[in-house]
């Protein structure tokens, strides 16, 4: 295996498992340390955890399969390999979510388990990610003002906070915005490495 098929799978429709395939073909090539992907891959972990912990299977399979990032985008994985335009590619995500609304504000309510029981798993992920979000807007759009990097952010954040957007409207846009960031990241990545080739198998697999 190789990371472009975890990678697909977490661009489609994340699961757990999906993302400690993505970070142990990463470990096998050897993606730098200090890239980080490695931290939003541990965060996405964490944060789709708790949420399969909070509701069931059915209810989660159903916010899996919103998540896919490809829908914003368009053609993905073969893009962000590149070592040209991936950058490009991951703003293009991040301005269609901005002006499709995320669709989270007019997403209809679902079942209860969204609601209350969920609000602090929104709550930690949104801290995160306004931070990450910050440095990645800040760090490929440095002629922003730090007034407006705050105004685009507070409306990309807005629906979090909203009393008005149902929990699986919540869970939906911050599952987007780990996508986006991970689909930034993970291209760094892959331009100071050299990523093992479709179909071979690294050493540690073999072990």
């Amino acid at each position: 295996m190789s990371i472009r098929e975890p990678l697909e799978r977490v661009l489609s429709a994340p699961t757990t498992a999906d993302l400690r395939k993505l970070r142990a073909e990463m470990l096998a090539a050897a993606y730098p340390s200090d890239c980080r992907s490695w931290t939003v891959v541990e965060e996405f972990h964490r944060y789709l955890d708790r949420l399969v912990t909070g509701t069931t299977s059915r209810e989660y399979s159903e916010l899996a399969s919103k998540l896919d990032i490809s829908a914003v985008g368009g053609v993905v994985v073969e893009h962000l390999l590149e070592h040209d335009g991936p950058e490009d590619l991951a703003l293009r995500f991040l301005t269609g979510l901005l002006s499709e609304g995320l669709m989270v504000a007019a997403t209809r309510q679902h079942v209860k388990a969204w609601e209350g029981e969920l609000s602090a798993v929104y709550r930690d992920a949104a801290w995160y990610l306004y931070g990450e979000m910050w440095h990645w807007t800040e760090q490929r759009n440095p002629q922003l003002s730090g007034a407006e990097r705050r105004v685009l952010l507070d409306r990309l954040f807005e629906p979090v906070h909203s009393v008005d957007a149902s929990g699986f409207s919540k869970a939906v846009l911050l599952g987007l915005l780990f996508q986006v960031l991970l689909a930034a990241y993970v291209s760094d990545g892959a331009s100071e490495t050299s990523p093992i080739p479709d179909g071979t198998t690294s050493e540690s697999q073999r072990d």
